[in-house]
Order: structure tokens, then C-alpha cells, then sequence
């Protein structure tokens, strides 16, 4: 080939190529290096670098240079870091031996002196200084240490104190004083002889705890006494609870006192109630004269009548209880007043014929006035409107034209004629339909989907009502005989082009965006299909390109 030019792989910027094709050579602007693969990675073989390192050779001691022999055979350095074997005469910066031992030695708190001569490894024996305290042992069973130490841990002083072995102990009556052995004796803290007292020794915090048990009476706190208790004297109990629980209470009082406070103002019930299991609950039953009123014997009221005081509401019809007694001293007709309710009266003394009778709410029944109500209410197209009193009397009656909700309409069906549906349910999303007689529900005709595709033409079939009722895919089959306009792409297998240009090379075209190809033709003799730096097809002189 005529005026072909063959060109190594070059660059400019980079020192190094950072890959190559085995045995592919490229040179380097930068470190003016030669390279090459040799099968292993990237090697200088050359270069620039190289020969100027040779012709900068010099035998003067001259840093980052190769060592070139003078016209004598010569040459200078400064420094040799070697194995030398042979004889070198000068001053040594190193040895194994020195030429004169020393002595190297430490003092202070510890002392001592050793000959080095460079050959061999030396430990320097150490002799601590005596700091005068004597050699023993302190301390012990009759014995306290006393021990000084000096600022560097030392032991300056030490010395033996005599201790007490014995405890001297005493009572605040009865037997002598007494001593015991710290050492071989036990101190023992017992309770009286006579009981009452007991004691508890506790090792984890060397305590013994001194208490008295519940036969000994005390000013404070709970008491339990086993056995009969016997007063000569008077006994008083204060606090707002007594609790006797026993079978029998026997006194010799003839007249028991109760409410002793109530003398201020008569603000608390007296008397006397118990409980009882009547069958569902406990209740309560007894005779108290109510606060600033009469006597009351009641029975079954639930609440207990705590705070000396019964219950409000508690004095009822319902829990007065039945006296059955034998009553003597007068007759219950020509009485003086009026009979009250809470004694069984009605609380006046005559009544109008034919009344309703009410309680006032007091302690009287009371006659009810008419309503004025009587009358005829309601027809075909009215409804009434009644408005009862508390004792469930008609008190006012009205008429009101009949007007129905939709919502009041519970059974049947609304008829077409009527502009109803007479229908009474639908499908939830379904279409609807008149068949003459009712308004109803179509029934769904199943072909919910998506038909057709890229590959598919869907076939349809419609209903008398126009609805599709069957639908299903037909594969797309064309000829190319149908193709009579447009250039198929290459997404859809084609080149993308019309036409190319005759003996051209086909390529991508690089100015279409759609990936198309294109005839790629040089007229120029010798030229290659090579890659440029952008990585774009080009016709031209062979280069081994950039790195």
C-alpha cells in the first residue's frame, strides 16, 4: 500500500498507559517512556528517559545519576550502604566493637555499675538503698501496725502497738458487772427470765435486734392478749371504732345511754339495728328515732347506716317494718288530725267522686284535673299528634295531614305506574334494563379485559343492545406486500435508510439519533476502518491512538 503510515499508541498527558494488548507498544510524551505488555502487565522497554539517564552518567558524586569509571578507572561516592568483603580504609560510621569499653552504671534509690564494650547484650545487678526500718512482722492478734510510707511507696517507719483483748459489760440491775475475751468469747443478749422480750443476732450487719413480743403491753401500736383480761377499775376506750366479738354481752346497766354527744343540737339517729342474711343480700333492720323526728321501724334496707346517721330516702312504704304488738289506751277513729301518709293516711279528708287521685309529693294525695281531652282524632288522611302527662293521661290530641318518608316505607314494592322500579335489589356496578314489567338488573356479558396488542387485532361481537358480548385476539399477520410507505427502524429490525451509497461500508450513522445505518466510504488511497479517540468509525492513515 502506497503512503501508508503506521503510528505507535501515544500520549500526551499520561506518564503510564494503564492497559495494553500483549506485545501492543505505545509511548509516552509525558515520562518519555517506551511501553509494552509483556504478558504479565505494563513494562518500560525505552525511551527517552532512558537515554538520557546514560548520557547524564557521570563519576562525580552526583544524586539520581549512573556511575561512569573516569579516564583513571575511578569514580566518587558519598555513601555505600553494602556488604563490603575486602579492606576499607577511612573513618567507620559503624561497628560491632568498640575500640574503648565504658563503664555505664545508675544511682539513687538503687545503684550499680557494668563494662560495655559493644559486642554483647549487658544487664546493669541493681542494689536497693536500706531505708532503716527492721526486717519483721507487724501487727497481729494483741498487736496494731502503725506504718510509714514516703512519697515513693517506700516503708520509713514501722512499729507494733499493743491492743485490749477484753470487753468489760454490765446490767442496769441485778448481777455484777462482768468481762469477757475479745479474742475466745462470745457477748450472749438473752431476754428476761420471765419472757416478753425477745433477741435476734445479725451477722450481715453485726446487729442484734431487741423486741417485744405480743405478751407485753404497750403505749403504742396493735395488742394481743391471749386469756381473760380482768379490770377492778373503770375502762375508757377512745377512737371511733369499738369491735366486741363475742357470742354473749352481759352489763348490769338497766338503761343503756346511746348518742351521749348529741346534746348540742339533735342532728344524729338513735336507736338499734343488726344485719341479715335474707336470701339474695346481707340487709339491715332495726328501731332508730330519725333526727329531730319520731320513730322509725325499719326492716331490709341495704345501705348500712354508717356515721350514725340512716341512709336519705331509707324511710320508705317498702321498708317499714310490721309491729305486732297488743296496742291499749285509746281508739284510732275520732282522731283529732288527719292520718298522714308515713302513717298510713292519705293526708286529707275528703275527695271529689270519680277523681284521680296523686301524691302531692309531701306526705297528701291530691285530685288531678281533667285533661279536656275528649274528643274523635284521625282519618283517611290524617294522622294524630298525642301528648301524654307524667301520670300517662292523653293531655293534648291534634290532627296532621299524613305525609310518608321514604325511609318509613319497610315491606312491599313501588310500583312503575307509581314511578317506582318494582324491584327491590341490584347488582353492585351492574347496567339496568326495563323488561316490561320491572326495571332489573342486565346481566354482565363476562367480557371485562383488555384485548389487543402490538401482535394482536381483537374481534368483536356486539348484543341486540348494542353491548360486546364476545371478544377475543387474532394474531397480526401482514405481507410485506401491504408495506407501501415509511422505513422500518432499526428498533423494529430494519436499517433505518433508504438507500446507501454504493461500495460504502456500513456503519451506525453518527449524525442519527435513531441508531440508523449508513455507507461509510474513503477515496483516498491507503486509508484503514479504524476508532478514533471518541470511539467513532473513521476511515484514515493507520495511528496507534492516545492513552
Amino acid at each position: 500500500m502506497a503512503n501508508t503510515v503506521i503510528q505507535l499508541k501515544y500520549s500526551s498527558t499520561t506518564n503510564k498507559p494503564p492497559t495494553l494488548n500483549v506485545a501492543e507498544p505505545a509511548y509516552s510524551n509525558v515520562s518519555g517512556t517506551l511501553w509494552i505488555d509483556d504478558g504479565t502487565s505494563v513494562v518500560p522497554i525505552g525511551g527517552k528517559a532512558y537515554t538520557t539517564k546514560i548520557d547524564n552518567a557521570t563519576s562525580a558524586p552526583t544524586g539520581n545519576t549512573l556511575v561512569l569509571r573516569d579516564t583513571t578507572g575511578n569514580a566518587s561516592f558519598n555513601f555505600i550502604s553494602a556488604n563490603i568483603v575486602g579492606t576499607i580504609y577511612g573513618v567507620a560510621a559503624s561497628a560491632t566493637k568498640w575500640e574503648t569499653p565504658r563503664n555505664i552504671g545508675v544511682s539513687g534509690d538503687a545503684n550499680g555499675v557494668i563494662s560495655v564494650d559493644g559486642t554483647a547484650n549487658a544487664n546493669i545487678p541493681l542494689v536497693l538503698a536500706s531505708t532503716g526500718v527492721a526486717a519483721g512482722t507487724y501487727g497481729g492478734a494483741t498487736n496494731a501496725s502503725v506504718v510509714t510510707v514516703d512519697a515513693k511507696g517506700r516503708v520509713t517507719y514501722a512499729a507494733n502497738v499493743a491492743i485490749s483483748s477484753s470487753l468489760n459489760f454490765a446490767g442496769d440491775a441485778g448481777a455484777a458487772p462482768g468481762s469477757l475475751s475479745l479474742i475466745t468469747d462470745t457477748l450472749t443478749i438473752k431476754g428476761g427470765p420471765s419472757g416478753g422480750i425477745n433477741t435476734v443476732a445479725v451477722d450481715a450487719n453485726n446487729t442484734v435486734l431487741v423486741a417485744l413480743d405480743n405478751t407485753v403491753l404497750r403505749n403504742s401500736g396493735n395488742q394481743f392478749i391471749t386469756g381473760d383480761l380482768s379490770l377492778t377499775g373503770s375502762l375508757f376506750v377512745a377512737g371511733n371504732t369499738t369491735i366486741v366479738d363475742t357470742t354473749t354481752v352481759s352489763t348490769a346497766d338497766s338503761l343503756i345511754r346511746l348518742a351521749a354527744n348529741n346534746t348540742v343540737s339533735d342532728v344524729l339517729d338513735t336507736g338499734f339495728y343488726g344485719k341479715a342474711n335474707t336470701g339474695t343480700q346481707v340487709t339491715h333492720h332495726g328501731l332508730v328515732r330519725r333526727a329531730g323526728g319520731d320513730f322509725f321501724l325499719f326492716k331490709g334496707l341495704t345501705a348500712d347506716p354508717t356515721a350514725n346517721v340512716l341512709a336519705t330516702g331509707s324511710v320508705t312504704t317498702s321498708n317499714t317494718a310490721t309491729l305486732r304488738a297488743n296496742l291499749t289506751g285509746g281508739m284510732i277513729s275520732g282522731l283529732a288530725n288527719t292520718i298522714g301518709v308515713v302513717d298510713g293516711g292519705t293526708g286529707v279528708g275528703t275527695f271529689a267522686v270519680g277523681s284521680i287521685l296523686v301524691g302531692d309529693g309531701t306526705s297528701a294525695l291530691k285530685v288531678l284535673a281533667n285533661t279536656g281531652t275528649a274528643g274523635t282524632y284521625g282519618s283517611a288522611s290524617n294522622t294524630l299528634i298525642v301528648t301524654t302527662d307524667a301520670y300517662g293521661r292523653v293531655s293534648t290530641v291534634t290532627n296532621s295531614a299524613i305525609q310518608i318518608d321514604a325511609s318509613n316505607i319497610v315491606s312491599g314494592k313501588v310500583a312503575i305506574n307509581r314511578g317506582g322500579t318494582n324491584n327491590d335489589t341490584y347488582t353492585t356496578g351492574a347496567a339496568v334494563f326495563y323488561d316490561g314489567t320491572a326495571i332489573k338488573t342486565l346481566a354482565n356479558t363476562g367480557t371485562a379485559n383488555t384485548y389487543g396488542s402490538a401482535s394482536y387485532v381483537p374481534v368483536v361481537t356486539t348484543d341486540a343492545l348494542g353491548r360486546v358480548s364476545g371478544v377475543s385476539n387474532t394474531a397480526i399477520n401482514i405481507d410485506t406486500s401491504a408495506i407501501v410507505s415509511g422505513v422500518f427502524g432499526v428498533q423494529k429490525g430494519g436499517t433505518g435508510a433508504s438507500s446507501f451509497t454504493t461500495k460504502g461500508v456500513i456503519i451506525s450513522d453518527l449524525s442519527s439519533s435513531t441508531g440508523a445505518l449508513s455507507a461509510l466510504t474513503s477515496p483516498t488511497e491507503g486509508h484503514v476502518l479504524q476508532i478514533n479517540s471518541s470511539g467513532a468509525p473513521t476511515f484514515a492513515h493507520l495511528n496507534g491512538g492516545t492513552f
